[in-house]
Order: C-alpha cells, then structure tokens, then sequence
C-alpha cells in the first residue's frame, strides 16, 4: 500500500513538471494588468533618471589650491578669502577637506607628551614603582642593581659620564 502512494505520488510530480502543462497553465494578461505593469516600468525609469540627476548636481570635487602650503605628506594648509584656515588631505579615495580648528594648532604632539608621575617605594634591595593610568594603576618593582632602559641609553651614558 505505502509503494503504490509513493508511486502516484512521484508519478504527479514529474508530470506537473513538464513543460507542457507549464505553458497551459500561464494565462494571457489582461489589458488591465499590462496597464500597471507599463506603469511600473515608466516609475522604474523615472525614479533612475531622478537619481542620476541628483548625484550629478551634488557632486562637488574638493582638490588642494595651489597656493597651500605642505604641512606634512599628502596634508596641506590653506587659508580662504573669508580668513578660514583649512586642511586638505590627499587620499586613496580622493581629497578631504575640513576646517582647522585652534586646538589642533596647539596641541603638544604624542612624544612631547610627559607620562604620568611615577611614585617610587624603597623596599630595600628593590624599588616599587607606581603609575596611574586610565585603566588602574599600574605597579612593578626592579632591583636597585639593575640599570632600566633608559639609563642604557646613549644619552643617559653620556650624563653618567659628565658626572665623572
């Protein structure tokens, strides 16, 4: 019983399958439904020509003056007719441009920064260090006989020297 269902049902399977009964099954489009899909065609085409016509009038191209001056590679520094000072910075994807605002004229580059005061504990033959960071403090200890980094330095040699 269960082989001849599964032979009538695969037997309708491939027969709605075929091409034949596919074309049979597709019904002539009515005036009204050739209407609307007219239509949409028109709305597809005029929402893409809107399109096209709004990137092009948005489009501006920013390119460096040729009166800027080179702060760093592929950066330049402009100032405008109105007193503005602006950045212009080449990239891969073309040239940015912002306005240069105070701060960034005198903010200390990342190596003039100091780091935060480091507290020192004598512990006898050691030394406890401590550093506040923005994520805890941070401690370590080193032995009084051993040099740091930057007391093996050329610079730090050459004022050990000078004490001499």
């Amino acid at each position: 019983m269960k082989t001849i269902a599964l032979i009538l049902t695969g037997a309708a399977l491939l027969t709605a399958a075929t091409p034949a009964n596919q074309a049979s099954a597709q019904k002539p489009k009515t005036q009204a439904q050739q209407r609307a899909d007219a239509a949409e065609a028109r709305g597809r085409q005029l929402r893409k020509s809107l399109a096209a016509a709004q990137t092009n009038t948005h489009k501006s191209v920013v390119s460096v003056p040729p009166d800027a001056v080179q702060v760093e590679p592929n950066l330049y520094r402009h100032t405008d007719a109105q007193g503005k000072t602006w950045l212009y910075r080449r990239t891969p994807f073309g040239v940015s441009r912002w306005e240069d605002s105070p701060s960034s004229k005198t903010s200390p580059s990342p190596a003039a920064k100091e780091d935060a005061p480091v507290t020192a504990t004598d512990l006898g033959d050691k030394v406890q260090f401590e550093r506040k960071t923005p994520f805890g403090s941070t401690k370590w200890t080193q032995k009084k006989t051993e040099p740091t980094a930057g007391e093996t330095s050329p610079q730090s040699q050459k004022k050990t020297a000078e004490k001499q």
